[in-house]
């Protein structure tokens, strides 16, 4: 496949802030990645760590996984793939590094994320976040697809309304929601597996709700900043460049998010990872 963006789609992504690239990942590729979390989706169940929640028994049972690209080799050596690599760094214009990665089972009845900025959390500076959600089932608006807010990746961050001095509820996906966007000209974005949607950091964008019967909407989100980032917030000394080389930056301590916080540090207070696994 051609690794060559057309100047089209340059332009896309620099005018609405995301990009839909068809078949980036192969079937084979796709298979492997669920195969692969499955399995260690299966070892947490087994050992304990997964505990299903009778108030939400699907959605506590099929928790987030986080980071996975540092504990496995097959989802590491995915998550490398050149041509991602190829795509996003014509798109941000400087090589890219990894800061964390998400796999979400999205299963029937699990919440959606609420609209929101990625890079409120993460602190990337200077610059931003840029993300590669890999989608590994069809996804649309039925099952829990990704939506977008065009063009709202040249806004500053947004602080979102709520109680700062509730801090695991203000650093929770909730205490992230923009509100004032839930009514702004939405895009519901459907994609097929092996498709992958790139965003900037500063969108709004956010996931409905999965209300179908039976379909699970599984991807892996991989969130980068370029080479060029001095300091961060999330996984700041622990970084992976493309050689799958571990890379260190200087911690953010002046992120938005903790604005009104005693320190960076009240985001371990609100244990926002908790129900990750």
């Amino acid at each position: 496949m051609n690794e060559k963006l057309t100047d089209d789609k340059l332009t896309t992504f620099a005018g609405e802030g995301y990009l839909v690239l068809s078949d980036v990942y192969t079937p084979e590729e796709v298979n492997e990645l669920i195969r692969q979390f499955d399995l260690h989706w299966v070892q947490l169940t087994a050992s304990g760590q997964i505990i299903q929640n009778g108030n939400r028994p699907l959605e506590s049972l099929y928790p987030r996984l986080r980071d996975y690209h540092r504990k496995n080799e097959i989802i590491k050596r995915l998550s490398l793939k050149p041509q991602l690599f190829a795509y996003l760094e014509q798109l941000i214009g400087e090589e890219a590094l990894i800061i964390s990665t998400s796999y979400y089972f999205k299963s029937p009845s699990t919440r959606g994320l609420p609209m929101h900025q990625d890079n409120y959390a993460f602190g990337v500076s200077p610059g931003t976040t840029y993300a590669a959600w890999i989608s590994l089932d069809g996804s649309d608006e039925g099952n829990g697809g990704m939506t977008f807010v065009p063009g709202t990746h040249s806004l500053d961050l947004q602080v979102p309304e709520g109680d700062t001095s509730d801090v695991r509820r203000y650093f929770s996906d909730e205490g992230q929601w923009l509100k004032d966007y839930e009514t702004a000209e939405m895009v519901k974005v459907a994609t097929n597996p092996g498709d992958v949607i790139f965003f900037n950091g500063n969108i709004v964008h956010g996931s409905s709700d999965n209300l179908s019967r039976h379909r699970f909407r599984r991807s892996l989100l991989i969130h980068f900043t370029g080479v060029s980032v001095e300091k961060l917030a999330l996984n700041f000394n622990n970084l992976m460049d493309k050689t799958g080389a571990r890379v260190r930056r200087r911690l953010n301590t002046d992120t938005k998010i903790t604005e009104g916080q005693e320190s960076v540090f009240s985001i371990q207070e609100a244990d926002y990872f908790a129900g990750w696994r």
